[in-house]
């Protein structure tokens, strides 16, 4: 039978010997791993080698979207990119909205492989009818948003994927950026189109997404539309707020952190002034969404004269309450120069955080930080220091490694909040062990996302509610909120849906578009063998499981929740961490996958 919902076409280009080819997508590659992040990362783990240096031309680039995309299906219209990340040596996965990823697949494409390096700055040019790798030279040194003027000026229905200086100058932590303001952000994508000499990518296209079964596909959809207008979070709280509609509630919950994780205490009338409350009342012109999405998170605002997207939750309290700021316009002006200059605003505030704790400890001085006196609370300098980073300017040269590699010159690497090199976002491990669990478990490094957000599962998780310091439950939970996250992002769809609900009526629209009976039992195992995957890509990069670790910090300074002193110990991060390999079917305490578990998902041949 033929597959609705693909075109069943990857389109691999080489930027060093400047070819394009097309080829087939194998039906059963297709059946197995569906789209987005699993298609992307099993063709990724097939073409490139893990000990490649990221910012060689041997590093590749994967993006894909789902079958889905391009449906009436809510929400799914976000694409997946995955690479190895300059910023922690293991593999990259990043995802993001927008409405790039729809476009891609308008022009009759599912997948992109991107490989080698061209001598001269390049944009790729991608129809339904030619695909042309052309001169980038006008616009290399040009911001995210110029740069999309420009390539959009004649071509109003195009779609643009691209990197800002901070990309072109191979800042680790850099983004690549579509629709001006959303990001594929963690991890160091942008470097990696940097180092390529890749500026952007233009797609346009009018092909549809054929479906295959229509009934069962508006069955499954009117199912989740139904339950998502009923769902406070989805109904209301994130149209009215977005996402910074949290800010209080992390707050109350203890978790919020504050000045590069050293404690979690913040005065009510300072976190009044960076919630999203005050952003709807003091900055906000319109609520935004993505590409077919009822949510409606996005926040356009304006601040002195200046229009932009955001702030997030994550960029408003790293640049934020991390950085010991409460000052919302200039936090706000701070994310709109990160999203110009294509900068992962989640790094770039705990690289600052950082910098500003050795500062105050007296571990750099003045002379370390081009004059600059990086004390925590001065909303005055964030711009300037996003600036430098993004242009490797003096001390925003060192800043641009991220913070472990900027601690550890200063011989004290124990300073970054970082697991993996990778800044840890803004919930404090030590307020929830099932969070502080899913960031040393996830493979791209500290990430809410692919380590799963327990705090859905904490706060917001009904009957799947389970206590935020239990060992003995947070292993599995974990594993499953990290499964469901793979299932999502293979779906391409927002994992906001999760707090509606699970995968049942998503497996019904899939099942409805592809043709093929897909099964919430089938979608574990697809999520089963992708984590399998990035685990043995990581551990052929090098990889170890004392990796799999929080910095001392979380270990041996404590924090107040709920009346009592607490920190996740070693013993108890050994202890999860070993529980979790279990609930994997991985080695105790290496974390290596079985024979047997990869036989039972098929994936003997690794």
């Amino acid at each position: 039978m033929k597959q609705g919902g693909v075109h069943k076409k990857l389109l691999e280009i080489d930027l060093t010997r400047s070819t394009v080819h097309t080829r087939r997508i194998k039906d059963r590659l297709l059946k197995d791993y569906i789209g987005g992040r699993a298609l992307a990362t099993r063709i990724f783990f097939d073409a490139v080698n893990p000990s490649c240096d990221p910012l060689s031309p041997e590093n590749i680039v994967v993006i894909a979207a789902s079958p889905l995309t391009g449906t009436t299906a809510p929400t799914a219209a976000r694409g997946h990119m995955v690479f190895k990340s300059p910023l922690t040596g293991m593999i990259g996965s990043s995802n993001c909205g927008g409405s790039w990823a729809y476009y891609l697949k308008s022009a009759g494409y599912d997948i992109i492989l991107i490989k080698g390096r061209s001598q001269k700055p390049a944009l790729i040019d991608i129809k339904p009818e030619s695909v042309k790798i052309g001169s980038a030279e006008n616009i290399w040194g040009l911001n995210v948003h110029k740069t999309t003027d420009i390539l959009t000026r004649k071509k109003k229905r195009a779609r643009i994927l691209c990197i800002g200086q901070a990309g072109e100058n191979c800042v680790r932590f850099s983004s690549v950026m579509n629709d001006k303001n959303r990001a594929y952000g963690r991890g160091g994508p942008g470097a990696v189109f940097g180092s390529k000499h890749l500026k952007a990518i233009r797609v346009q296209g009018d092909k549809k997404t054929d479906i295959k079964k229509e009934e069962a596909f508006r069955a499954g959809k009117e199912q989740a539309e139904y339950i998502m207008k009923a769902a406070p979070i989805t109904k209301r709280l994130l149209k009215e707020l977005g996402t910074a509609g949290l800010i209080k509630l992390i707050n109350l919950m203890e978790m919020l952190p504050h000045k590069n994780f050293q404690d979690n205490v913040h005065q009510d009338k300072d976190i009044n002034e960076v919630s999203g409350e005050k952003i709807k009342k003091d900055l906000l012109k319109r609520p935004g969404a993505c590409f077919g999405c009822p949510i409606a998170c996005q926040r356009h605002t304006s601040v002195d004269g200046k229009t932009g997207e955001g702030p997030e939750y994550e960029t408003l309290v790293m640049l934020g309450p991390q950085c010991g700021i409460y000052d919302l316009k200039s936090i706000t002006k701070a994310n709109y120069l990160c999203n110009e200059l294509g900068l992962d605003s989640i790094s770039m505030g705990g690289t600052t955080a950082c910098v500003m704790e050795l500062f105050e400890k007296g571990i750099i001085n003045k002379q370390d930080t081009d004059g600059i006196p990086f004390l925590f609370g001065r909303s005055d300098m964030l711009e300037e220091t996003i600036r430098r980073t993004a242009f490797r300017e003096g001390i925003g040269d060192r800043i641009s490694e991220g913070s472990y590699r900027f601690a550890e010159l200063f011989h004290n690497p124990s300073y970054s909040m970082s697991v993996k090199k990778m800044e840890i976002p803004a919930y404090d491990p030590r307020s929830s062990f099932t969070q502080g669990l899913g960031y040393m478990t996830s493979p791209t490094g500290a990430c809410h996302l692919r380590g799963g957000y327990a705090v859905s599962l904490a706060f917001f998780g009904g009957a799947k509610e389970i206590p935020r310091f239990s060992l003995l439950q947070s292993p599995i939970a974990i594993r499953n909120m990290q499964n469901l996250g793979i299932i999502q992002d293979s779906l391409g769809i927002c994992r906001f849906t999760g707090f509606a609900f699970s995968t049942e009526p998503w497996s019904r629209m899939l099942s409805g578009v592809t043709g093929y009976e897909y099964s919430s039992g089938e979608f574990v195992q697809m999520a089963g063998r992708v984590a399998a995957l990035e685990r043995v890509f990581n551990l052929r990069a090098g990889l170890t499981y004392p990796d799999d670790s929080l910095p001392p910090r979380f270990s041996s300074q404590p924090i107040t929740v709920q009346g009592q002193k607490t920190t996740l110990s070693q013993k108890a991060q050994s202890k999860m961490r070993e529980d979790y390999y279990k609930a994997r079917g991985w080695s105790v305490p290496e974390g290596i996958p079985s024979k047997k578990i990869l036989e039972s998902i098929e994936l003997e041949e690794i």
